[in-house]
């Protein structure tokens, strides 16, 4: 699973960073990719699925 975060569209609300720490982290005012996801794939499907403008894109 690959997961990216498109920084044109990320309004940096957090709700990903909250949801997958270990993938997730906020910085500054947007959100942008820790490390790859390794078995929390329920967890980063969540945050993609939750966030509020799409800008997170998760490919198996």
């Amino acid at each position: 699973m690959t997961v990216t975060i498109d920084p044109a569209r990320c309004i940096g609300c957090g709700m990903c960073a909250f949801t997958a720490p270990a993938v997730f982290c906020m910085n500054g005012a947007h959100s942008t990719v820790l490390a790859q996801p390794d078995g929390q794939s329920f967890r980063v499907l969540d945050a993609a699925n939750g966030c509020p403008v799409n800008a997170i894109t998760v490919r198996k």
